[in-house]
């Protein structure tokens, strides 16, 4: 016998309730994962957005840590030495358009991406919250929004987290949506075999028994659907079912598994946690994850380049941007030549700039006031800058841009309608996006 709440049931395999939950990730899944896909089903049903026949996707990058804007998309060769820094710029293949020196490969392909030059209005600290969710006090990041709003069908995960956990800014994730909008956290991408935490069976449980445990559930189903007349209840069992189906499906398993890729490929996106979690993000796309997050190595690795407690300006041209500089462009070229430019759109931004002005020490301490943004495909013209800062980077000069207009850019680009939608406002509050990119 076993007892669910206070309903019992026989089970001719006699499979235990620790046994059950013991399916690698299926009690978890059972109860969340069913319930999402629950949700799913009624937003398809219930929609106010049109569905196209091709939705886009979106690999949204997090520079964890504050990359320097001028070092990077923002240089000011005229400036003073303690401004300007040590490095120099270099022309991109647009005409008129310079970036930093440090990003050779990146001004080569300049005509593919847009830059908001004066970003603005972020808490110069080290949380997430803006860069993430368009609000310096929301938790609801934007792969929530989406995955709330935009209907999802298919065995894929529709918003995914690759990397550790996001520094300093706990609760970050699907927020006032609820722990159901929290993404499939992969916190090292690098692995042969990445092992999910829910999409895998423990190496006890073969596919036979595996298969009597999913006899097992619809008996739950029958269990609760019996104790419960109610037709919402009756139609548990095919929500479990497409949960279940989730788990199994050689689909995802294979859409996170690197080793699929040649070696060629892999080391074109770099031999390390940003290109390689990159290359997984551009797998998951093609396979059907609408959103997918990427955060920039782990702490030891990120952007901050204060030079007391770690390097300082001179980590820009020993690590972070020859890594940044292959591995977005391997990322831009391998999307468009599959085809998949047109319909993934790229943001990458940081949770803040730096310092106009180099510190004793070498390096840029942390600066809010005044940052950049990227953004790439899904029809954002390339070549395009929004907006510039002033002579030390410092503050914007013109076309200020804040974390709501970028959300509502963001979502706009990403199909949801926010003149008709008013399920997006609370998100974007009277926000509207930047004319140039949309």
């Amino acid at each position: 016998m076993m007892k669910i709440g206070q309903v019992a049931s026989k089970n001719c395999q006699g499979v235990s309730r620790r046994e059950l939950l013991q399916v690698g990730g299926l009690g978890i899944l059972g109860l969340s994962m069913a319930d999402e896909l629950r949700a799913a089903d009624a937003r398809t049903a219930n929609s106010q957005t049109t569905r196209r026949s091709s939705e886009t996707s979106c690999i949204f990058i997090f520079l964890e840590g504050g990359p320097s804007q001028l070092e990077t998309f923002d240089p000011k060769p005229n400036a003073i030495d303690d401004v300007r820094g040590p490095y120099g710029t270099i022309a991109t293949n647009v005409p008129g358009i310079q970036i930093g020196e440090l990003l050779p490969m990146m001004a080569e392909r300049m005509d593919r991406y847009a830059l908001i030059r004066s970003l603005t209005g972020f808490t110069g600290g080290h949380t997430a919250r803006p860069a993430l969710t368009g609000a310096v006090d929301s938790l609801t990041t934007y792969g929530a929004v989406v995955t709330k709003l935009k209907d999802h069908s298919g065995a894929m995960p529709p918003y995914v987290h690759l990397g550790g956990k996001i520094f300093n800014t706990p609760g970050i994730g699907g927020g006032v949506l609820g722990s159901a909008y929290d993404p499939v956290e992969i916190l090292d991408p690098l692995g042969k075999q990445v092992q999910l935490p829910n999409f895998s069976l423990t190496a006890d449980v073969s596919a036979g028994r595996f298969q009597q445990r999913q006899e097992l559930l619809t008996a739950i189903d029958q269990l609760r659907a019996k104790a419960h007349s109610s037709l919402g209840v009756a139609r548990l069992d095919t929500f479990y079912q497409r949960a279940v189906n989730m788990l199994t499906s050689t689909k995802v398993r294979d859409a996170f598994d690197l080793s699929l890729e040649t070696e060629t490929l892999r080391n074109r996106y770099g031999a390390n946690f940003f290109g390689q979690s990159l290359l997984m993000a551009r797998r998951l796309v093609e396979a059907g994850t609408r959103f997918v997050q990427v955060k920039w190595y782990d702490w030891d690795g990120a952007w901050d380049i204060h030079g007391y407690n770690s390097t300082g300006v001179e980590r820009m041209e020993e690590e972070l941007c020859p890594r940044f500089d292959q591995g977005m462009t391997a990322l831009l070229d391998d999307l468009q030549q599959r085809g998949m430019l047109d319909s993934t759109l790229i943001v990458a931004v940081g949770e803040m700039g730096r310092t106009p002005t180099i510190n004793k020490w070498g390096g840029r301490d942390h600066w809010g006031a005044c940052l950049f943004a990227l953004l790439a495909g899904a029809g954002i013209p390339g070549g395009t800058v929004v907006g510039s800062s002033d002579a030390k980077a410092a503050y914007p000069a013109n076309d200020p841009v804040s974390p709501a207009e970028l959300a509502a850019t963001l979502y706009r680009v990403l199909g949801i309608n926010i003149n008709t939608d008013p399920r997006v406002r609370p998100f974007i509050g009277n926000a509207s996006p930047v004319a140039a990119l949309v």
